[in-house]
């Protein structure tokens, strides 16, 4: 059974179950498979270098070397910010729990770039949900803890709490160098009698 997700509100504490929301799910999926005459599944490979090993899915991975050539361990490795301070790691939210504080208003969730999607279940769910009502909250979430840490809002949908996890979207304002001007509407106006039209010439 996975981890509950610790949340508080007003003082009181929801253990709550997490599954996520999958878009193949939701809408299914579709794929093409290669059958041999036998009907035999055929699985994508490739060629190393030299042109002898066949490399199959799965084969590879990705590594670090030192200067030595020596593979290095991926514990060697400190993460730094842009501009070269050491970044803090951070726990994960399963053990360090989420305290609902921060109101959040509709605007600032739409801007969210959501990258995932977990449904709250358990049987706090309801009472949780009655906690939250209409209002959207927002906190930093990380999921196995570490150096990253995303923003997550949590709101209810249908009697149901939902937390949506993401990025903030940045939005550049985009203007005209110069501003433009209308031309005077008494310019290149002919004054023409209306019995002097010919409607025919139309």
């Amino acid at each position: 059974m996975a981890k509950a997700l610790n949340i508080q509100i007003n003082g009181r504490s929801f253990a709550m179950g997490t599954a996520k929301v999958e878009r193949k799910k939701l809408y299914g999926w579709t794929e093409l498979r290669a059958l041999t005459p036998q009907g035999v599944v055929c699985h994508q490979a490739g060629l190393d270098a030299g042109g002898v090993t066949i490399v199959t899915k799965g084969s590879t991975k990705v590594g670090i070397l030192r200067e030595d050539g020596c593979w290095m361990d991926k514990a060697e490795l400190t993460a730094v910010h842009a501009d070269g301070t050491q970044a803090q790691v951070v726990a994960s939210s399963f053990d360090a729990g989420i305290n609902l504080d921060q109101k959040a208003p509709l605007e600032q969730l739409m801007d969210l770039i959501v990258t995932s999607a977990y449904q709250l279940s358990g049987d706090d769910a309801a009472l949780l949900a009655t906690a939250v009502g209409q209002d959207i909250y927002t906190f930093p979430f990380s999921y196995r803890g570490g150096y990253e840490v995303s923003m997550a809002y949590l709101l209810v949908a249908h009697d149901t709490p939902f937390i949506l996890v993401g990025e903030q979207a940045q939005f550049d304002y985009i203007s005209l160098e110069e501003q433009g001007v209308l031309d005077d509407e008494d310019d290149d106006v002919l004054d023409i009698d209306e019995d002097e039209l010919d409607f025919g010439l139309m």
